[in-house]
């Protein structure tokens, strides 16, 4: 530390001793969005509302109710467009994968100059969140495409034992491994601005490969916020406790019984 530094207040000393506090802000505030949109959004679990209508309202049509019903489907108000549902992505992949960065961040900041240590990071935060965000738009183009049935229970269960198969491969545990290892950077200049942002899409990738497989759910199911911390602990668990590589088996099982919770009724919304 310089003198200069020595100079500091305390908070501010705090801050840039551990440069890694302003990530954990920045995940903070996408959870306490996440926890507003859950609270003020009305659900849109459904693309649809479908209801039986009488011969009277609507002549000449028979539904699945019955003879002398109609079945009427409108979509519903609070049902997000895909820019709505990619921004609630966003929001939830800082909120859910910042947090697993820290230690690396860390390593980042500190590995620079002194002035260069919230920009080292805040250059690798913006690297790792942008192959989550290309990863969002893939899986979203991919459950719209799908239609209404994504976002079911049957395809929710189905891409959480998808996600509980992969922890129990050797491919997982090579990523997940990768996710730790950090490379040396340039300590200044352009160099070190290419290389910061270039770590975090090197970091981004690898952790995209761990834990890809376990964001697939949220993305058919962003409404589901039971769902959201649950997937959470299971990403952070496998990130920051010691040896997580050991112990897959674990989280895999956990995956497994989460999807035979949402297979078996527990509520998505």
């Amino acid at each position: 530390m310089t003198t200069a530094g020595l100079r500091l207040p305390a908070w501010r000393r705090l801050w840039w001793t551990h440069p890694e506090l302003s990530l954990l802000a920045a995940a903070a505030l996408a959870w306490l969005v996440v926890l507003l949109l859950h609270t003020t959004m009305p659900s849109h679990g459904a693309a649809q509302h479908c209801s039986a209508s009488t011969v009277a309202d609507v002549p000449h049509h028979h539904g699945p109710a019955g003879p002398g019903t109609a079945v009427r489907c409108t979509t519903p108000a609070g049902a997000p467009r895909f820019p709505e549902s990619l921004g609630l992505w966003l929001v939830m992949a800082a909120a859910m994968m910042l947090p697993t960065t820290l230690p690396v961040a860390r390593s980042i900041s500190l590995n620079g100059r002194w002035h260069r240590r919230h920009r080292n990071q805040a250059l690798f935060a913006a690297g790792y969140l942008a192959v989550w965000s290309g990863l969002g738009v893939v899986a979203l183009v991919f459950a719209w495409a799908a239609g209404p049935e994504s976002g079911g229970a049957a395809a929710v269960s189905g891409a959480l034992a998808v996600a509980a198969s992969w922890e129990l491969t050797r491919r997982k545990r090579f990523f997940l491994r990768a996710c730790h290892r950090v490379r040396s950077l340039p300590a200044d200049g352009w160099r070190a601005d290419r290389a910061g942002t270039g770590e975090g899409v090197r970091n981004g990738l690898q952790c995209a490969g761990a834990c890809g497989p376990m964001m697939v759910p949220m993305a058919l199911a962003p409404h589901s916020l039971w769902l959201m911390v649950v997937l959470f602990g299971v990403v952070t668990a496998e990130k920051l406790v010691t040896k997580g590589v050991d112990h897959l088996r674990i989280f895999a099982a956990v995956l497994a019984l989460v999807a035979l919770a949402v297979a078996f009724g527990a509520p998505l919304a």
